[in-house]
């Protein structure tokens, strides 16, 4: 696992829990963050946190465990039905109030909070999370961003929610790319690619010829990582404040669930989020 995430992704060894916690945000006690892995061990479903994926009994079970090995207990998880858009989800008091279970069916890309001991989580299999956190206010975000969602910049889109609802500026923010397929293993036709081509100016800085792509019909390679970094700087988030621990999902199936190695097999890893509690935040640099 090391190689795979070069010490930046730190193993959880919880025997009913599987995942990633990155090492960028140890040091913030009031922030608790984690990529799953597939954990196979647990069962011939794997640590699937997809409803749509595994009996609502098992991954109500996973789901708990989660958040027990996060030390989480009692914790509300929201989640949402994700479209592949650039919806956003403010889970704030009210929505508290409406959904103590956080399982409401809301079509949404990305949720966005900022109260202490709710935690916030997006499913993918192959997809990008991005994770956006605050230094200097509590105030976190996890965000689903596969191709159609970075098609219709739902990063950006968060980003603006963020800045309007509560006044925080992209600059301000620190931004975590979690794991997903690679450029290595994603490649696309040239019907997938035009709408890029249409709408980014920058579109050949994460599409290019894949060059050794057996499969003649799809000779385009994206970098859904690259689309999405690209996308955060034109925002205003510095450079610095982008950490990429991006393994590869398709390449790494030992590890991560992947739609493109699995089809409908797949389940579904989760990036979660939460504000522990409101704790000692500093200033952002």
């Amino acid at each position: 696992m090391h190689a795979v995430t070069k010490g930046r992704l730190l193993w959880n060894g919880a025997p009913n829990a599987a995942f990633l916690t990155p090492a960028a945000v140890r040091e913030h006690a009031w922030l608790q963050c984690a990529f799953t892995t597939r954990g196979t061990h647990l069962g011939e479903g794997g640590f699937n946190l997809g409803y749509d994926r595994g009996a609502r009994r098992v991954v109500d079970q996973h789901r708990t465990a989660l958040l027990k090995a996060l030390r989480l207990e009692g914790a509300t998880l929201h989640s949402v039905r994700q479209v592949h858009g650039n919806g956003v989800h403010v889970v704030d008091a009210d929505v508290e109030r409406r959904e103590p279970d956080g399982s409401a069916p809301i079509e949404a890309d990305a949720l966005v909070t900022c109260l202490p001991h709710t935690a916030l989580g997006v499913l993918a299999a192959d997809c990008l999370p991005i994770i956006l956190y605050a230094l200097d206010t509590p105030l976190v975000a996890a965000v689903h961003a596969g191709r159609m969602g970075t098609l219709h910049r739902v990063a950006h889109t968060a980003l603006n929610v963020i800045e309007r609802r509560f006044g925080v500026c992209p600059g301000r923010l620190q931004a975590l790319l979690g794991p997903a397929i690679g450029a290595c293993c994603y490649d696309l036709d040239d019907r997938a690619i035009e709408p890029f081509r249409e709408r980014f100016r920058d579109w050949n800085q994460f599409i290019w010829p894949s060059g050794t792509r057996k499969n003649t019909g799809r000779p385009w390679a994206m970098s859904l990582t690259v689309a999405n970094q690209l996308q955060l700087l034109a925002a205003g988030i510095p450079q610095a404040q982008i950490e990429t621990v991006s393994p590869c999902t398709k390449c790494h199936l030992e590890h991560f669930f992947s739609h493109r190695a699995e089809g409908s097999r797949a389940g579904r890893g989760m990036a979660i989020v939460a504000i522990r509690n409101y704790g000692e935040p500093r200033r952002a640099p």
